[in-house]
């Protein structure tokens, strides 16, 4: 009904969508939950950076809050089967979104498709195992037939809750399930890559902490998303890709915070959520202002002689990615690394610490490319050939909203911890 409405008003749908947005506000949020909020501050994001294109005012919209609806009916769920039916709602709509655009978002939707479907494979198979022992498709009663003294197969229950996290890892980007993130960051248009690194990382993000799924094998996937976040962009040319591996390096700090299992850490995983959606969010919205043509990392060369502020701003984002005080991204890592000292992990604070160092050489790579180094003829001729950038009023206010929390947070972050603090309690 929402699509059909939506086509009908066809040129105003973007300003309906809003209204849309809103609904999908009042329903949903009878129960009051944080990953609601997160997905909503995305997805209002990424209404924000539409542009006046017809498609961008029909098509698009609409599929973006078809992705958001799927994302809260799967932080709603209750049940494996609900579970799968929200992912695969969200799902199918990206396989559109990431297609659309030149021969490179068509291999890009192809290669998401496919893995995709493998991924659903698994969840499913997992699913089946584990239902099929415990004798019910709830959460609550399969976790409670397992923690009582009934002898269960010795091989299904382990195999099925290892292929029910390999699934939710790809979806995660989570390394060593990672190999779709570069390719279709590249590949898809970047509005779509906002939603696709924001919204469904979010809601699986929640299911795995709220259903309990076995926390050791989460270790495998932190250190492979610390160790190929860290080497995967050293030598990469599009920023797109660079991001892509950024996204996967901060995915495993998210993970550590769930493998700890403490209160402190659970809180820390969450703080470092929501700084990590308003950097994400901040970063792209940059790029999409530059207007580069290839996404290529030569071509933000002698940009902060042409737009100062812009520049400045986007070497403050890439600052706080890295983890440089004192900007949201030193606090994020800051209470995860702490939360690891406080649990006695130090093997993999070490670790960590380590791929935070490497990191920061490709994000000081690129404000020194920003800042310092010279054009080309080739760029000179090409930004010449170009017009006069105009920055959109939306996307100005959606980097200057992004930007106060990025510089500010660090010197009062008592709202985000009261917040997060009253989520966890709720779980223990």
């Amino acid at each position: 009904m929402l699509s059909l409405v939506g086509l009908g008003f066809r040129g105003f749908l973007l300003k309906f969508s809003f209204f849309f947005f809103w609904v999908f506000f009042y329903f949903w949020f009878f129960e009051l939950e944080w990953a609601k909020i997160f997905v909503l501050v995305g997805g209002f994001a990424v209404l924000l950076l539409l542009g006046p294109k017809k498609e961008e005012q029909t098509d698009l919209p609409i599929l973006n809050l078809l992705v958001v609806l799927g994302v809260f009916c799967l932080i709603s769920s209750k049940n494996w089967l609900s579970v799968y039916l929200a992912i695969e709602l969200s799902t199918l709509c990206f396989f559109v979104l990431i297609a659309r655009g030149s021969g490179y978002s068509a291999e890009a939707g192809l290669k998401y498709f496919v893995l995709g479907a493998l991924s659903s494979g698994l969840f499913l198979f997992g699913c089946a195992l584990l239902c099929g022992a415990g004798g019910s498709v709830y959460f609550y009663y399969i976790e409670l037939l397992f923690n009582s003294k009934q002898s269960f197969s010795d091989v299904c229950v382990p195999i099925g809750y290892l292929l029910i996290i390999a699934a939710l890892f790809f979806k995660l980007s989570v390394a060593p399930f990672h190999m779709w993130v570069p390719d279709v960051y590249e590949g898809a248009p970047t509005k779509t890559v906002v939603l696709l690194a924001i919204v469904p990382k979010t809601g699986i993000f929640s299911l795995l902490f709220s259903i309990g799924l076995p926390i050791s094998l989460f270790l495998i996937g932190v250190v492979f998303s610390l160790f190929v976040g860290a080497l995967g962009a050293l030598n990469q040319t599009r920023v797109k890709r660079l991001l892509a591996y950024s996204g996967i390096g901060h995915m495993g700090f998210l993970l550590w915070g769930l493998v700890n299992g403490s209160f402190e850490s659970l809180q820390a995983s969450l703080v470092y959520l929501f700084i990590y959606i308003i950097m994400t969010i901040c970063v792209f919205s940059i790029v999409l202002s530059f207007n580069v043509y290839k996404n290529l990392l030569i071509e933000f060369s002698g940009l902060s002689r042409l737009l100062p502020l812009l520049s400045i701003t986007f070497g403050v984002v890439f600052f706080s990615i890295a983890g440089i005080p004192p900007f949201a991204g030193f606090l994020g890592k800051w209470v995860v690394l702490l939360s690891g000292v406080l649990s006695k992990s130090f093997f993999i604070f070490f670790f960590a610490v380590f791929c935070s160092v490497i990191a920061g050489v490709y994000y000081v790579r690129i404000v020194k490319i920003l800042f310092f180094q010279k054009n080309s003829f080739f760029l000179i001729s090409t930004k010449a050939l170009k017009k006069e950038l105009k920055l959109n009023f939306k996307r100005v206010f959606l980097i200057g909203l992004c930007f106060y929390f990025i510089f500010f947070l660090f010197f009062s972050p008592h709202f985000g911890f009261c917040f997060t603090s009253q989520v966890v309690m709720g779980l223990f």
